[in-house]
């Protein structure tokens, strides 16, 4: 009699390894409450539990009843800084009392669209990106509930559907990234898939999610400088090209010293140019060796690679952002196991897995910072340095593709 041996792959191990997760915190959650719960995965809590959905359906019941939801402090104690189509919820009857089941809902959306866009990979690959995606930058959004978690299950899902041979694909992943633009504006970093290839369907599609972006833009205009103001700036649990500069004022105070004040003049903004310059200027030096680097395949992990590589980028220039955001940089998990399972040992190999160390770096290090703000000096030298990083193999993509069409 012969047995079958049952292979155990990454989505496998994936699946078992949050269920797991979740069953331990359910039991933590009943014997030692949910502050201590999530603080014993480096993740700082808030209450009510799912705070950030919370918030949301706060202020759709309120503007139901007639309030304006952007007016700070009117409905919660937090502000209302989501686009205005989220308030309708409260049209439906949805309040603070349906928190808890949307988390839920958008949390399951999200694991189910990761487990299926890193399916087929061996269970090693598995078991790194379930590193990945318990990491306190990940977590934190779950905590809270986060609508990042939607946007991403819907970014997720753009990518699965993206095929540039057929138009019907292409398209239909055009409306999902539009559903996702409209929830939140930071989607139109998707524009970044236009970098691998250039013909016509990529053009159209690009070309689609640039005006969609500009359009809608204008339809909120009147929003945009309430929810800037809604939008906390801080240094803490963020990153961001402003949020050194801020964490810099913040140690200079506990210190007894003056705050320096930079990061709403020239300097913040200055240096990330510079950071992008240089990025270009290395991947243009490296192509004028016939050489590129970070090339992204023409599939799923590629597409998925550079949305989320395109979303860091763009989110990192907004000024600062809470390091749930970071949970966008799982979409580039499939391309970066996909780059090492080369059996060549080359230079490219190595910046491609240098860069991948990083993204995990990136998720764990940015976390519960236990009342010190020197914890910053770290990771946020990590987020700057993966910046350059995205970004040159962003201009190394495009390189590329500009050498393909010449051709």
């Amino acid at each position: 009699m012969s047995t079958r041996s049952i292979r155990v792959g990454s989505g496998t191990v994936i699946a078992f390894g949050v269920l797991i997760t979740l069953i331990v915190l359910l039991c933590l959650g009943q014997f030692v409450g949910w502050d201590p719960t999530w603080r014993s995965l480096d993740v700082t809590p808030l209450q009510p539990p799912f705070f950030d959905m919370r918030v949301v359906t706060d202020y759709a019941a309120c503007a139901a009843k007639g309030f304006d939801a952007y007016i700070p402090h009117s409905c919660n104690p937090a502000n209302s800084n989501i686009p205005p189509i989220w308030l309708w919820l409260g049209f439906f009857g949805i309040d603070g009392s349906h928190s808890t089941w949307l988390s839920v809902g958008i949390i399951t959306a999200a694991l189910g669209v990761m487990v299926a866009l890193l399916k087929g990979r061996s269970a090693a690959d598995g078991a790194l990106a379930l590193v990945a995606i318990l990491s306190p930058a990940v977590m934190m959004g779950v905590e809270r509930g986060n609508l990042d978690l939607l946007i991403l299950a819907l970014v997720g899902a753009a990518a699965l559907t993206y095929q540039e041979q057929r138009a019907g694909r292409t398209s239909w992943a055009g409306v999902i990234i539009g559903l996702a633009i409209v929830l939140k504006l930071f989607l139109m970093f998707c524009v970044a898939v236009g970098v691998r290839r250039f013909n016509w369907r990529t053009f159209t599609f690009v070309s689609g999610v640039a005006v969609f972006s500009l359009a809608y833009l204008a339809a909120i205009s009147e929003y945009i400088p309430l929810i800037r103001r809604n939008v906390p700036t801080t240094f803490m649990l963020s990153y961001g090209y402003k949020t050194p500069f801020l964490g810099l004022d913040r140690m200079r105070t506990e210190a007894g010293l003056s705050a320096l004040a930079l990061a709403d003049t020239w300097v913040p903004i200055t240096a990330a140019i510079l950071t992008l310059l240089l990025a270009a200027a290395i991947a243009l030096i490296i192509f004028r060796y016939g050489r590129f680097f970070c090339m992204v395949t023409n599939d799923v992990a590629g597409t998925a690679f550079l949305f989320g590589s395109g979303i860091y980028c763009g989110t990192f220039l907004s000024g600062t952002n809470f390091i749930y955001r970071l949970m966008f940089l799982l979409l580039c998990l499939p391309q970066f196991q996909d780059w090492q399972k080369r059996r060549s040992i080359d230079k490219e190999r190595k910046i491609e897995g240098s860069l991948y160390a990083t993204v995990l770096s990136a998720l764990w290090l940015n976390g519960n910072s236990n009342g010190h703000s020197t914890f910053l000096l770290v990771p946020q030298l990590i987020d700057w340095l993966l910046f350059f990083g995205l970004a040159a193999g962003l201009v190394s993509n495009f390189l590329n593709a500009w050498k393909q069409a010449a051709s």
